[in-house]
Formats: structure tokens, C-alpha cells, sequence
């Protein structure tokens, strides 16, 4: 088995499920497209440390231990905010009542704090307004319960951890605390599973460790680079995090915190979760990745626009990092080229060659986890069927990359036969906002050039012939290349990144200088 990044001693590697072996602990099917970005930026932004949480830093870093032990990190659950702000626009059948109690005495703690000079609002006009003003940043709500929806990471505060709530669970604490008449027992925020992985579902520990690990190969200098730009777009709006912290201290300061620890929280304000790991392999990979995060996150854009961009291009580089690591199990390399067909001609050569890349790249990834020292964990393991084991690992491999590529518009049509890599307006500006240092213009044949160097992304005819050669296949009809170029062309241009210096230049520029 390969090595793995961090080091840890007692990792017990093989003793993971096959998936998790070759791609790190873990990548899961559940989880969607924002819940990457929002646990990695939850462990970014938390304290960080060993297993004791009085030896921890501050905080917006990317720490890793180096005596062999895993990491752990605190987030504070913010129960309290949660429910204020889902609570109320959540499914009635998904409403516990030992919740809504909870909510009422909350709101009645904060109304009794508001002075409101103009006679046509009162307090309870003031709270909904608040409700309603957080509500509207929600990130992931669906038919979700409210302990598992999300907001948009405009601030530190606004990002919660995972939160499951037992059905069973809260009926009897309902019960119990009725007695007592008494709903703002600490037991109404501590009786909730913290360790759980379901929609939170280590996806972003996966990228967290990803980025700790090229940031290992680089100068410090890029480390502070990338933590500022980091914590200045969750800090991008302070008086969201006055609101924040107003609601959830204001819930903490009538609740009962004199109960001692249990095993899975620290204490009152903050859990403990442990990342696992991931292949060290993916350092050949890492380098790019933490420059590509840096450029983009040093653009100067919209908050909103940022955060958005910043999660297309963290599902870019995951799709990259498995498709990299399951060429490199089945020995062929980094290998894995993404044709991209942005013609309309669905007879056209590049047509069926994307279509058979995109099959490759998902054969590839599905294969890998069925190697021989995978086949021999099998055979040992007597608690996994074999079967299963495999239908799992297809969850978690291939289907997951496919979900994950049509969520950003990468992988087309999103029903139906024929998928293949196309780009969007929303994915150019992120492979351009990416790979070009902010306020800095590129030749747009260096522009393909590293599209394919990053990415193994081929448009044009220059990157389609390297590939017929490293892949010892025949591409016929490469002049189609030159259409799929044309049109690529248009595309970086009807988004404000081409300029032409003549019939034959043309320069790709990022105008959000940082």
C-alpha cells in the first residue's frame, strides 16, 4: 500500500475500504458541491491541534502534526444559530419539539435586549427580519432537517459542522425536560451526534490535507499568502459576524454550561473530530492545486461570485487528484487526458473522442480499486462482503466523480448517453482565474498550454497531437481541433478575457487584479 500523508502511526491503512485506500479517507457519494468547500474552509478556519484541546493554535492556518499522531480540529457546533435561522423554514415533520421550545425561549432571551425607537415595528418584527436576513445566504436546504443545512461562508460564524439529531433522542429529552419546564438545559444542544459523517463526509479534510500538503513543497510565503486571501472571503462581511455571534452568545448565556464533558465534546462551545488521511501521491498534483487556489482567491471580485468560483474550482481539482491517482495504480502515469468538445456538430470526430475519453477516465477510476493487494484485502477481510465491497466503492469512485462533474456544468448532457468534458461561462472563468495570476495576461497558446499541464485538458490541435503521441492512438480528423479552438476563443472572449493584438495573437488576460 502507498505511503500516506500525514504520517500517522496508527492509521491501520489496511484495514479501510477499498476506495478509501487508493483515494484517501474519505471521498463520498452524499456529499454536494458546496459541502466540499464549506468542511474544508470549517477546518481551515478552526483551532487545530493534537487530541488535547488546550494545545491547539488560533485558528485560519493549514497546521499539520509531525510527531506521528492524527489531527484534530474544534469547531464550535452553533447549535443556538442553526436552529434560529432554519428552524422555522424547515418541514413541519422534521420539527422536534423539544427544538421548538428551545427557539421560543431563545427569541424571548434576544426581545427583551431590543430598544426600538420607531413605534411602527415591534421586537418580533425585528427578530423575523434577522431570521429572514440569514436565511436568505442558505447554501443547502432541500428536504434537509434544519440541523443539517448550510449558509453561504460569508463569515467564520456562518459555517457549521456537522449536526445529526436522533428522532428517538430528542422525543425523550422533549419529555424529560417538560417535566422540568425548563428548555434551556445544555442537553438540548449536547444531545446531538457531532462524530457523524453524512453530509459533512470528510470530502474537505480530503482537500484540506490536499493543499496542507503542497503548501509543505513551497515557501512559507505562500502559506501567508494563501491563509489571508483565505480568511479575508470568510471575513468579507464583518457585521454578519456581529449578527452571528449577537444570536449564538445571546443562546449561550441562558443555557446551563456547568455540565462536565462527555467523550465527544470538548465542551460546551466547541467539538472534537479527527482527520484521517490521504496518499502521499497526491503531492505530484499538490503544487498546482495551491496556486491555482491562490490565484483565484486573490482576485478581486464579489464575495458571493468568489466563494462560488472557489467551489467549482475545488470539484475541478478533486475530479483532477482521483483521476491522477487511479492512472498511477493501474502503472500508466498521469495519463488521464480530458478532451473537452465545445462544437454543436454531434457527428464530428471531437465528438467521439470526448466521449470516449470521459469512458476511460471513469473506467479508470472504478479499476483502480480493484488491484491485487485490493483483491487480497478482500479475500482476508471476513466482515465485508466482496460484492458489496465493490458496488460501494463504484458509489464512491466513478459516480461519485460523475455527480460531482455535472453539478458544475463540466460533464454533458446532465441526463442521457453521450457524456462528455464541455466547459461553461462559469468554468472558463474559473480555469482563467486559476492559471493566470490576477491583473496578468497570458499568449492564448500559453493559455492551452497550461490548461493542459494543469488539468491534462485538451481543446486545441497542439494538446490533441502530445496525446495522440503519448496515447500511441491515431486521432483522425485533427482539424476539427482548430474549430474546437474557434470556439473557445469566442467563449473566452464573450467572458472579457480575450484580447486580440492581431489577426494571428491573441492574449488571455485576468483583469481582477488583486
Amino acid at each position: 500500500m502507498a505511503n500516506i500523508f500525514p504520517p500517522i502511526d496508527n492509521a491501520n491503512v489496511s484495514e479501510k475500504n477499498p476506495q478509501t485506500q487508493i483515494y484517501g479517507h474519505r471521498l463520498f457519494k452524499d456529499q454536494t458541491l458546496y459541502e466540499y468547500l464549506l468542511e474544508f474552509l470549517l477546518l481551515f478556519s478552526a483551532k487545530k491541534g493534537g487530541s488535547n484541546y488546550i494545545e491547539t493554535d488560533e485558528g485560519f492556518s493549514f497546521f499539520i502534526p509531525t510527531n506521528g499522531e492524527n489531527l484534530y480540529y474544534y469547531p464550535s457546533p452553533k447549535v443556538g444559530l442553526k436552529r434560529f435561522v432554519f428552524f422555522n423554514h424547515s418541514d413541519q415533520e422534521k420539527r422536534f419539539e423539544v427544538d421548538k421550545e428551545a427557539l421560543v425561549a431563545h427569541r424571548d432571551h434576544i426581545r427583551r435586549l431590543f430598544e426600538i425607537s420607531n413605534n411602527s415595528y415591534n421586537n418580533e418584527f425585528v427578530l423575523n427580519v434577522l431570521q429572514d436576513l440569514f436565511y436568505g445566504f442558505n447554501a443547502i436546504t432541500g428536504k434537509r432537517s434544519w440541523f443539517a443545512q448550510s449558509l453561504i461562508p460569508l463569515s467564520p460564524e456562518m459555517i457549521f459542522c456537522e449536526a445529526i439529531g436522533n428522532k428517538n433522542d430528542r422525543t425523550k429529552l422533549y419529555d424529560e425536560l417538560k417535566g422540568l419546564n425548563d428548555f434551556t438545559n445544555v442537553k438540548v444542544d449536547k444531545k446531538f451526534n457531532f462524530d457523524q459523517h453524512a453530509f459533512m463526509a470528510r470530502g474537505g479534510e480530503v482537500y484540506y490535507l490536499h493543499v496542507a500538503q503542497g503548501l509543505q513543497l513551497m515557501d512559507t510565503s505562500v502559506t501567508e499568502s494563501l491563509v489571508s486571501g483565505l480568511k479575508n472571503m470568510i471575513t468579507s462581511v464583518p457585521q454578519l459576524s456581529e449578527l452571528a455571534i449577537f444570536i449564538q452568545k445571546n443562546w449561550e448565556d441562558v443555557v446551563d454550561t456547568s455540565e462536565e464533558p462527555n467523550d465527544e465534546i470538548t465542551n460546551f462551545h466547541h467539538v472534537r473530530k479527527k482527520v484521517e488521511f490521504i496518499p502521499s501521491a497526491y503531492d505530484k498534483r499538490a503544487s498546482y492545486t495551491v496556486k491555482e487556489l491562490n490565484n483565484l482567491i486573490h482576485c478581486e471580485l464579489d464575495s458571493f461570485e468568489k466563494i462560488e468560483l472557489t467551489g467549482t474550482l475545488i470539484a475541478l481539482q478533486i475530479i483532477r487528484m482521483m483521476s491522477m491517482r487511479a492512472t498511477e495504480v493501474l502503472n500508466k502515469g498521469d495519463s488521464q487526458e480530458w478532451l473537452i468538445d465545445l462544437t454543436k456538430n454531434p457527428k464530428g470526430a471531437i465528438r467521439k473522442f470526448a466521449v470516449e475519453s470521459y469512458e476511460q477516465l471513469e473506467d479508470n477510476i472504478y479499476r483502480a480499486v480493484h488491484q491485487a493487494d485490493i483483491e487480497e484485502y478482500l479475500n482476508k477481510n471476513v466482515k465485508m462482503n466482496e460484492v458489496k465491497a465493490l458496488e460501494a466503492a463504484a458509489k464512491d469512485t466513478n459516480l461519485l466523480v460523475r455527480k460531482i462533474a455535472k453539478s458544475t456544468g463540466f460533464l454533458i448532457p446532465s441526463t442521457g448517453a453521450n457524456m462528455r468534458f464541455s466547459l461553461n461561462e462559469n468554468l472558463v472563468k474559473v480555469l482563467v482565474l486559476s492559471l493566470v495570476e490576477p491583473g496578468e495576461r497570458i499568449l492564448f497558446s500559453t493559455f492551452l498550454s497550461k490548461c493542459y499541464e494543469h488539468f491534462k485538458i485538451i481543446i486545441g490541435l497542439k494538446e490533441a497531437a502530445i496525446h495522440s503521441a503519448n496515447t500511441n492512438k491515431e486521432l483522425k480528423h485533427l482539424e476539427d481541433f482548430d474549430e474546437n479552438e474557434k470556439v473557445f476563443l469566442q467563449l473566452l472572449k464573450d467572458c472579457g478575457f480575450l484580447r486580440n493584438l492581431s489577426d494571428a495573437t491573441s492574449i488571455v488576460e485576468n483583469p481582477f487584479k488583486g
